[in-house]
């Protein structure tokens, strides 16, 4: 009988082979990022840094909009950095070979005590750039190749404790556009079938909330109206894009989906990447960016609807 875990892996790699399948165009993503979600799942599935105390938490004020991640620690200094980074490094490796030689000197800096992550992360909501810049100084790497393993070390620790926040907590009602767990704006939204609820799946910890289906989860505007504009590709108006022209965001929108529980939504959100390319060539921004969303591209052709 294989683990849990292992059939976490398994079925995430099912659901790339599938989306591959299903958006050929985007399989270069898939390929790139496909070690990266999977060792992140190993380690969530795992059940690393699934510690957290939510005894002070204020239910009042969790249901009246102030994050968890506001009220509590939710990352502490004790984490295992060390295990996920020395882990998710070459899951990067594999999917992006041309950083090998910046992966291999932050993994020699982590293992030398030059990096601490600690240092960087425990500031959590806020994230201290400063000490980032410094370390891509010193170690004479690119910061963007540090961004993207510091953001893949971080996220498997932010969604282990959203699983773990919601099991103590229990659901409870949220109407506000940003997580009500690590405050991160979400990556994609998904719109039930027949019940026809728009929930949001957080870009950071991964965690799921019901929203309003017409006021836009950034600025909370709502159109004169009353309804809400999609963008999507040819007649395809399953995947598609909902935007608010009072701030000028997008965010990518999948219809009619039956059990939101069976998806990574990583993974859905990798193969509509075209219309991400899609909104920004209109002069869009993402509602929240991610390491596969911000680029410029040549794709064209949408219909918008109200």
């Amino acid at each position: 009988m294989m683990k849990k875990g292992s059939e976490a892996v398994s079925r995430l790699n099912e659901q790339i082979e599938e989306a591959i399948q299903k958006h050929p165009h985007n399989k270069n993503i898939f390929h790139a990022f496909r070690s990266i979600l999977r060792e992140k799942k190993r380690l969530v599935e795992g059940g690393i840094s699934a510690n957290l105390d939510v005894a002070s938490v204020d239910m009042v004020h969790l249901k009246g909009g102030t994050p968890l991640c506001t009220q509590v620690t939710l990352v502490y200094p004790d984490e295992q950095w060390k295990k996920i980074a020395l882990t998710m490094i070459p899951a990067i490796i594999e999917g992006f070979p041309a950083l090998k030689g910046e992966l291999k000197k932050i993994e020699q800096a982590i293992k030398k005590g030059t990096l601490t992550l600690k240092d960087y992360f425990t500031p959590f909501p806020e994230l201290n750039d400063e000490i980032a810049l410094n370390w891509a100084t010193v170690i004479d790497i690119r910061p963007e190749a540090l961004h993207l393993f510091l953001k893949s070390t971080l996220r498997p620790v932010l969604e282990a404790k959203a699983k773990k926040a919601i099991s103590l907590l229990g659901e409870f009602t949220w109407d506000k556009g940003y997580c009500p767990v690590c405050g991160a704006f979400p990556g994609i939204a998904v719109i039930k079938d027949k019940i026809t609820e728009r929930w949001l799946h957080c870009s950071q910890c991964g965690h799921q909330w019901r929203f309003n289906r017409i006021l836009c989860p950034y600025c909370e505007y709502e159109s004169k109206e009353g309804g809400s504009t999609y963008f999507f590709v040819e007649s395809n108006d399953q995947e598609c894009a909902f935007v608010c022209d009072q701030c000028n965001r997008y965010l990518i929108t999948v219809k009619r989906v039956r059990d939101i529980t069976e998806h990574d939504f990583d993974v859905v959100s990798m193969g509509l990447v075209h219309l991400d390319a899609l909104m920004q060539e209109k002069g869009f921004s993402p509602v929240a960016p991610m390491e596969w969303n911000l680029f410029e591209t040549g794709h064209s052709q949408a219909r918008a609807h109200n």
